[in-house]
């Protein structure tokens, strides 16, 4: 049944207002961005009379549900959606914004008609009315729920009594085989082996998930080059080849490597990135230093803002670093301040690129807990800034890394989007507990990771539900189905037809290494050419076969074969062809635990390539 809309419609009860913004052009080819090309077309013409929670006509265009109702519009379908229709009138007494309002430009109905083309794609969480829920900012510990049907797990506890609030059913459990596997992926970014998977199905011992969650996060090297990745997008850490041949980026990823492999507390990371002891964690704060000139929203202090505000505390700063933002309660000045805090140099504020006069303040954007001296030095500000953001009374930090952990595992944040933490959680209590249980556990991210994966929440089936645009219609129904990440699809293709490359890629220890062993293990070099060569050197451009036989007394974990010849030499295990070079001064190595056998055959053919014997 259509309600008022439509007899609104004909009685021309629907009214249009004019705020004063002009939106980008589409452009062709490319997707429109509803924050800043849509959002002002419909203050400036729609949100006086159907925004907040005014509704003329019975017509509200305050959220994506309420502007869908009675088919109003029709997400894919600008010729058939109603207000493109009634925008587009021409007569007086149909037309809207009626005749005593301004009509909306042609250019700008052609933004909202791809809008539509497109789905009508709605920043989640935004509403053209005033929010009314701020997110929290001090740390709280909800009082946990009894315990039901033996779930102990606060995290379970938590949820159980959510699900029963609202007559939800509890999801019903996996069984051990698709639990391994996901919990190899999840921890691991690997696949389990086929004796692996045996043996786990054959253990009867009730405990033996608990075991393998503990047996995961203890393997420090498995679970370091899986997290890197989440790590690396989240700390913008980049490599250096094309694009950077300037040298206007710099890495973190060894200080970022050591610091997952040791479970460095996530209080100590922040500390070291925002204020970096030395040049090892520089990285991140220092950002992207572009060639030629570069827009306001560009610069080294406002990247600073825009990465900071991102990834630890859920703030799109984005859009407040070229102004007000139309999403969320932050403005120009927020986003200059904090670029201020990093800034060497006096910092005048841009509004759409163009400057403004006014210069910038340095000051941290929740003073509740502290302030930030403009006047005092660049280090004396960064140290300031990294204190603020680890104390104690701070919980935003803290809430912000754990939805993070919870998106990750489960496919969708407590608060969702993840970088939107002004939106409100599906579970507020279930956030804040994660938060405080991690901060009073020392900001230990494997002690959360594990809190969360014991969990029957986690051990859950996988959902099955549509994923709203709306985190207000999100109900817990398991994790959502999440693709294998670029990483994890090559990983497993690689284990299961065994093509994995067998070279190393990153010069690292794979694992600690006996210092007996190591003293057994220890060669010495023996010239195969030249004055000290036995029985004496090749001649120039000549080739030399070397020739070992080897049988392992005890069957090998790993194997590796290190070399280097001056000047070229290829070599081979078993017949098959391993290594190769022409520089004596790179080293190539290569893993080939698969391919030993009882007896084994290494042949190097080399060749003298100097100038003399």
């Amino acid at each position: 049944m259509k309600r008022r809309f439509f007899k609104t419609y004909r009685k021309r009860f629907l009214l249009f207002a004019l705020l004063g913004l002009v939106p980008a052009l589409p452009v062709c080819g490319v997707s429109i961005d509803f924050v800043h090309q849509v959002v002002p077309i419909l203050k400036e013409h729609c949100s006086e009379c159907h925004g907040d929670e005014k509704s003329k006509g019975g017509f509200s265009i305050n959220q994506r549900a309420l502007f869908l109702d009675d088919e109003a519009a029709l997400p894919g379908d600008a010729a058939k959606s109603l207000f493109i229709k009634l925008i587009e009138e021409t007569d007086p007494d149909s037309q809207m914004p009626p005749e005593k309002k301004p009509r909306v430009p042609s250019e700008q109905i052609s933004v909202l008609k791809q809008w539509v083309n497109e789905g009508m794609k709605w920043e989640s969480g935004f509403s053209f009315g005033e929010s009314s829920w701020e997110p929290p900012f001090a740390p709280r510990r909800p009082e946990l729920p009894p315990v039901v049907n033996g779930h102990s797990n606060p995290v379970d506890r938590i949820i159980d009594a959510w699900l029963a609030a609202r007559n939800l059913e509890i999801p019903g459990s996996i069984d051990d085989s698709t639990f391994l596997r996901r919990l190899y992926l999840d921890l691991t970014g690997l696949l389990p082996s086929s004796d692996r998977v045996r043996s786990f199905l054959a253990d009867r011992e009730p405990t033996k998930r608990e075991r393998l969650v503990d047996e995961l996060l203890s393997d420090d090297l498995a679970y370091t080059e899986h997290w890197l990745t989440f790590w690396n997008d989240l700390l913008r850490n980049d490599y250096d080849g094309t694009g950077f041949i300037t040298g206007g980026r710099t890495q973190i990823s060894e200080w970022l490597y050591d610091s997952l492999r040791s479970n460095k507390p996530f209080d100590v990371m922040v500390r070291e990135l925002v204020a970096p002891p030395d040049k090892s964690s520089a990285g991140f704060i220092n950002g992207i230093k572009w060639r030629g000139t570069v827009s306001a929203g560009q610069t080294l202090p406002i990247q600073f803002s825009q990465s900071l505000s991102q990834s630890f505390l859920g703030i799109n700063m984005k859009c407040a670093s070229c102004h007000d933002s139309f999403i969320d309660r932050w403005t120009l000045a927020d986003a200059y301040s904090l670029a201020a805090i990093y800034a060497e140099e006096p910092l005048e504020l841009h509004r759409c690129d163009k400057a403004t006069g006014e210069m910038a303040k340095a000051a941290w954007i929740f003073p509740e807990i502290g302030q930030i001296d403009p006047e005092s030095s660049h280090d004396a500000r960064l140290q300031a800034l990294a204190d603020l953001m680890t104390h104690q009374e701070n919980g935003r930090v803290p809430r912000t890394i754990v939805n993070r952990l919870w998106g990750q595992l489960l496919g969708h944040g407590i608060v969702h989007p993840l970088d939107a933490m002004q939106t409100e959680p599906w579970n507020s209590d279930l956030l804040d507990w994660l938060a405080s249980d991690f901060q009073e556990h020392a900001y230990d991210i494997k002690h959360t990771l594990r809190r969360i994966v014991t969990s029957v929440a986690y051990q859950s089936r996988t959902a099955h539900h549509e994923v709203s645009v709306d985190t207000a219609d999100y109900a817990f129904d398991g994790p959502s189905p999440k693709r294998l990440t670029a990483e994890q699809f090559v990983d497993a293709i690689w284990q299961i037809s065994g093509t994995a490359p067998l070279s190393w890629d990153a010069p690292v220890a794979r694992r600690e290494v006996d210092p007996e062993l190591e003293g057994e293990l220890s060669l010495e070099s023996q010239w195969i050419w030249g004055p000290s060569a036995d029985p004496g050197p090749p001649p120039h451009g000549e080739k030399i076969l070397l020739r070992r036989v080897f049988s392992p007394a005890k069957p090998l974990r790993s194997v590796g074969i290190i070399a280097t010849v001056d000047n070229n030499y290829v070599l081979y295990l078993n017949g098959r062809r391993i290594l190769e070079g022409a520089k004596w001064s790179e080293l190539e190595a290569a893993v080939v635990g698969p391919l030993i056998q009882p007896s084994n055959t290494v042949l190097i053919v080399a060749e003298n390539q100097g100038g003399s014997p």
